[in-house]
Parts: C-alpha cells; structure tokens; sequence
C-alpha cells in the first residue's frame, strides 16, 4: 500500500489557521463545558480543576446519569443530556470528549453555536473534515484545537527541546513504536469504535506518534504501508495487528512500527540527526542522547554508553522521586500521561485567553490526520451493516429476557438458552457494535431485541413485559458507594419492581461469589449453597458491597412481595474473551509476575462461562419453583492450585509467568504501608486496607455446588486440562 510522491490532498504546510476574532474573556474565568462524560472526560476535568481562570460550567452526555455522576464528583453545576440545552451565552470553550465518529457533527454544533472547541484526538476522521471545520471556525473567529497529548510527553519534551538546541543538527530521520496491549481486544470486547471497521484503529492509535513526527519533519509526502498481521475478530470482521508505516515528509523521513494486543509494551521514540540522536521511551519516561565527540573511536564508544546511561539514570530518579513527592502531597501530579494531558489543555486554554493559535490548532491536526489518511488509502472499502431497528415485537410465549446480553457470559446464555429451545430477548445498551451472533439472530427473527438499561426502568419495564424469566446479568457499578448504590442496587430493586409488576415468573439474578466471605476462619472447608452472604460488607471493596447489597434488597423481595428471585453465583469464570490475568488467581503487579492471595495451597474455583450459561439455561427452563429465594454457587471440582495453574499456563504459552506466594500478615502490612503514604500525602478518602476482603480473596473453602448439580443436573466440565485449555487466548492455543 502507498501513495507516491506527493499525498492527493494538499496543504499549505505553513500555519494557515486565522487566530481567533472572538472577544476573550476579560475580567473573568473561561467558562466550559465538557461534551461527553467517558473514561477521558474525568482527566480532562481534573486538569481543568486545576487551572486557574478556567471554570467547568456544564457536562453534556446523553447518558444523563452518567452526566450527573461527573457533575457531583467535580462540583459542575450543570448536567446536561443534549447539546440542545446548552446555552452558548454561558460557554465559552467545550470540550468534546464523545467517540471519534461523532467528532466532526458535534465539532460544528459547537462552532455553530459561538463555541470554541478542543477535540480529542484525532479532531476529526480525514483531513477534508479537518478543513470544513477549520474553516467554519475561522469565518466565526473561534478557536479549534486537538488535544494531542503526546505533544506534551515529558520524554518527547526533552527531544524537542534538544532538537530546538541544535544538539543533533538537522532531523534526517524518525523511528517509532507503538506496541502495546489492548484490554477489549484481549477480553474479546469488540464493541468499542475502533473494531468496527478495520481503518478505526489508525485513527484511534496512531494520533499520538504521528503528532509527534508531525513536529519533528511535517506533513507527509510519500507514505508507503505494509500490513504484517491480520484477524478475524468475529466472521466479516477483519482487525489488522501490525503495521509498518515509511514515509517522506517535507523535512525528513519517517517509519512507525504499531502492533496491537501485544504482551509486552514498547512506545518509544529515535530521532537521528547529522550530528546525533535522541530517544525517548514513552512507557517508562526515560529520556537519552548520543552525539559526535572529539576522542578517538574507542573512548568515543565509552562515553556514548556512559553518557545514554547517565541519561537514563537521571531520567529514572526524577519519576521516582516525581512519584515520591506526589505521594507524599510534596509535588503535583507528574506521571507521564498526565502530564501530557495537563500540558496540551494548559497550552489550548492559555492560548485561546492570549488570542494566538496552540500548538495542536488546525493546521496541525490536518496535517496528523493526512498521515492517518495515507495509512488507510488502500485498506479494502468496508460498509458496517445497518443498525438494528428496535422493533416492538410482543413477548412470545415463556419468553427469557436477558440483561447484559452483550457481555461476556450474556452471549453465552443467549446461545445455550436458544439450544434449550427458548424464545430470547437480547436487552442491550445501544444497538451498534452488537456481537455477529446477536445481530444475525435480530435479523433472522430468533432473538427479540430491546434497546434499554439498567437506569433506564421505563424502557426495562416495555422490554419485558409479557416475559416469563429475567436473566440480569448487568452490572452497574461507579467509584464511589454512592454510584454504586444508584447503579448495581437502586437500579436492580426497581428493575425487580418492575419485574413483579409485570407478573414475570422467575428473575434470576447474576452475582458473584464475591459477595460470599472465603477467608481460611470461615468455619468450613465445603461451603454448601445458602442465602447467608458476607455479614461485614463495609470491610468488602465497592464491587462486592454493591453485590452483597443488591442480594439483600432482591431477598427482601422475596420475601415481602413473593419476588420468585434465584440468585446465581459464579465462582472464578474463565473462557475465550475472560483475561488470561485473572484475579481469582492472585495480584498481577504485571502481566506475568503473580502475587498470591496467601500461599495459594488450595485449588483455584474455576467455571467455564459455558457451563455458567448452562446452568442459568437449565434454571430458566426449570419448571419448579422450589428455587425462589434460593442461592445457587457455581464452581468445577478442578483440583489445580493458583501456583500449579500458572506454571501450566507458563509450559502452554511460552511466557515467563511466575507466581509469588505471599503471607497475608505480610500483604497487609504493605496495603497499611501504602496507606500510611496516601494519608501522609493528603489523600483523606484513603481507607484503611481490609485484611478481611484480603483472606477472602484466597477462596479457602471449597464450593459445594449442590443445587444446581442436584437439582438442575447441571453438569460442569471439572477436567483441568480443559479449563486450562479455555483459559488461553485464542492465538496461543
């Protein structure tokens, strides 16, 4: 793949953009609003808080629960559904911070409405959009940005200032590596924007190192791609891995090696001059140089070593130290991530109040997205299939209602509910992005589709009614009690609630043997089934507080207003698509490195995410109600320990896996240690570490199982071999 010679969309490569017209704030703060209330949003906030004359008046999510979550975390005093009831008179600057598809529409909204805007990267998704918004933005006199962060890498810093000092001469040549894990594409998650379509992860990705070599030689002129890894994520939907991208560009050549879903992670930076060379490793934050020096070869080869070294070291000390000062509330925030993001949003904002352009303006990010484009020139045309309609088909009869239906175990149950020959609803958050075998089953008419969620009742409520079973599998959750409690347990009452007013005959409810206490002074060695869960849930962490709350609400149910609740409760659930890292193993401080919860003496309470759906499958076509207000534990026999597991995973996959066995006193005297630093730091939220949820976190006691076994006749797989088998990722098999 290439283009030759010159890129067929031009651009001036000097700095074209019209600095802003519009009158600036003065005398008063910038007022802002966040569009998009995501997992980036929250970074964006917390620099925003951070700044002075800057204040964050609005954030706007279609997710209006999500919106509010933010709002209240940040003190923003509006949250808003819709662009619609935003008033541009009290906005000066937004944020957008929503998937990259929807840059562009929202983008111009924005500057539609007087609005200057900085988008997160990549602004737009071509360089012909880059130019129609710039211009839009210029004949309005806003300003428009994107964020690239990797601008303001501490690492990347460092080059530019070297490069800036003449200290290698003239830039002949740059080479990067992106090569790093993707937790989606690990998790076999392909829900997320940048698998829908193979071009995605180009525009997703590759921003960060083309803004920096975007920097260092310009625009491209010559990019030739060579695709050197492909998958199939799913039938139809190809995922390319690895690529390999040489290019000219207007003051020197590059090449970009990225690879995606990889074990190990390597982001770095080399920029060879005439007189020298400079690297950064992006991961770590390690910054070194080489240079021509006056001696003769053999002491010139020492002190290059000597002096990359010295580099390095000195790079080493000032994270740790960065770190240490952060920790103990000495310093501000320096990792190398959030650096960046506080250096490019200082940088747009200071800017934008002094009139002039920032460093990521519009000509800049065209020129990025110019190399994305030549990227994917030549991939093979794709056109997503249409999204689904939510068509209002009534509940057939014994009708099963699954929440959650695109998870991980919800696919599943989907498909072992079909192979029990029942009628199933697949309830889903959005209907883009859905899984092939949910999407075909919609289209061919064997699975009912419901668009709605857990904070949504009224669209729950219209989804089952009619239904016979309710499977919940959804899980909600947050980072503080109080969202959990809105989400996993408000949400879960009032979706029973509307369960029993609809005159559904049996709700299952998902939970987890978290909610369960498993230290080694329990009492037992064989835990039978039981309604009893964990009676000290403020000593548990948020996730199974939330589970221990929401079993008791569900119980309570039961037991007032006849709820025909059967709660379930998976064990240690692995299978294609769960993380080969699995906590119920231990802590992974890395991906192969392992610290035991305890000396890992007992045998690890594995379950496929098959049998998982199988045993919900069975409980729904069970015909007895003896189950109500019943709790169901589900777990193999496997009699491997978490040490013994992990050598075998090291022996089947070739990796350097090592698990460490660790005493609980000792494990809680480094979480008190850890927690000594926070509070010493100023970190009041800091709660004292619980040596209680550590020891239950060793699942001590074996788990009877017998309900589902005796009455379901729920046959879990209990060969090692097999669930080993299922716990590798698919290419190491």
């Amino acid at each position: 793949m290439s283009i030759t010679e010159t890129n067929p969309i031009r651009f001036p490569s000097a700095e074209t953009t019209t600095p802003p017209r519009r009158k600036r704030p003065e005398g008063r703060s910038t007022r802002v609003a966040v569009v998009g209330a995501g997992y980036i949003a929250a970074y964006h906030l917390e620099v925003l808080t951070e700044l002075a004359g800057v204040e964050v008046h609005a954030i706007v999510d279609r997710d209006l629960d999500r919106a509010r979550n933010l709002a209240r975390r940040f003190d923003v005093e509006q949250a808003l559904a819709s662009l619609a009831e935003l008033d541009p008179e009290g906005i000066d600057v937004a944020h957008v911070v929503v998937p990259p598809d929807q840059h562009t529409n929202v983008g111009r909204e924005l500057l539609e409405k007087g609005i200057s805007v900085l988008l997160e990267k990549p602004l737009a998704l071509s360089s012909v959009d880059v130019a129609l918004l710039a211009e839009l933005a210029a004949e309005k006199g806003l300003l428009l940005a994107a964020n690239h962060n990797a601008l303001f890498h501490p690492a990347f810093q460092s080059i530019l200032n070297r490069v800036r000092q003449g200290a290698i001469g003239r830039i002949e040549h740059v080479q990067a590596t992106l090569s790093v894990p993707l937790r989606q594409l690990d998790a076999g998650d392909y829900t997320h924007w940048m698998f829908r379509e193979p071009r995605n992860i180009v525009f997703e990705q590759a921003p960060h190192p083309f803004s920096q070599i975007t920097v260092l030689i310009g625009a491209p002129k010559a990019v030739d791609v060579t695709l050197l890894g492909q998958r199939e994520l799913n039938p139809g939907q190809a995922f390319v891995d690895r690529w390999l991208v040489a290019g000219k560009g207007e003051r020197g050549t590059a090449e970009l090696y990225m690879a995606f879903g990889q074990d190990f992670t390597q982001q770095s930076l080399r920029v060879i001059g005439t007189d020298g060379a400079l690297e950064a490793d992006l991961h770590h934050s390690l910054f070194s140089e080489e240079r021509k020096s006056k001696w003769l070869d053999f002491w010139n080869s020492f002190l290059a070593g000597w002096r990359r070294g010295a580099g390095l070291r000195l790079s080493a000390r000032k994270n740790l130290l960065d770190y240490l000062r952060q920790t103990l509330g000495l310093g501000r925030r320096e990792d190398a991530f959030y650096a960046g993001m506080r250096g490019s949003i200082r940088a747009f904002h200071g800017a934008y109040r002094r009139g002039e352009l920032p460093p990521a303006h519009a000509d800049h990010a065209r020129d990025v997205l110019a190399w994305c484009d030549a990227c994917v020139a030549d991939l093979p045309s794709y056109t997503p299939p249409a999204p689904l309609e939510a068509e209002a088909r009534p509940a057939r009869a014994r009708e099963v209602c699954v929440l959650g239906a695109t998870g991980f175990i919800g696919r599943k149950t989907l498909a072992a509910l079909t192979a029990h020959d029942l009628p199933v609803t697949a309830i889903c958050r959005r209907r883009s992005g859905l899984a092939p075998e949910i999407e075909n089953g919609v289209r061919s008419g064997r699975i009912r589709f419901a668009e709605a969620n857990l904070t949504d009742i009224d669209a729950l409520r219209n989804a089952i009614r009619g239904a016979h079973t309710v499977v919940h599998l959804a899980t909600g959750g947050g980072d503080t009690w109080e969202e959990v409690e809105r989400a996993m347990v408000e949400g879960t009452r009032a979706f029973a609630e509307a369960a029993l007013e609809e005159g559904v005959q049996r709700f299952i409810y998902v939970s987890s043997t978290a909610a369960l206490y498993l230290g080694h002074d329990c009492g037992t060695e064989l835990l039978e089934d039981s309604e009893d869960c964990d009676p000290q849930p403020e000593k548990r962490p948020l996730y199974a507080r939330g589970k221990i709350a929401a079993e008791k609400e569900l119980l309570r149910l039961h037991t007032e207003r006849g709820l025909p609740v059967t709660i379930v409760r998976p064990a240690v659930v692995v299978g294609h698509g769960t993380p080969l890292q699995h906590s119920g193993l231990g802590l992974w401080v890395r991906d192969n490195h392992c610290v035991g919860w305890g000396l890992g003496r007992r045998p690890t309470p594995l379950v496929l995410a098959d049998d998982v759906a199988d045993a919900l499958a069975r409980l729904a076509d069970h015909e007895g109600d003896e189950l109500a207000g019943k709790c169901l534990n589900l777990s193999s026999r496997q009699p491997l320990t978490p040490p013994e597991l992990i050598a075998r995973l090291a022996q089947e996959t070739g990796r350097d896996f090592h698990f460490h066995p660790r005493p609980f006193w000792l494990s809680q005297l480094m979480e008190i240690g850890k927690w000594i630093v926070k509070r010493v730091g100023g970190r009041r939220d800091a709660s004292f570490p619980s040596f209680r949820d550590l020891k239950s976190r060793s699942m001590y006691p074996a788990l009877a199982c017998r309900t589902a076994r005796n009455v379901l006749g729920w046959t879990p797989n209990d060969d090692a071999d097999d669930l080993l088998k299922a716990m590798l990722p698919p290419k190491t098999e």
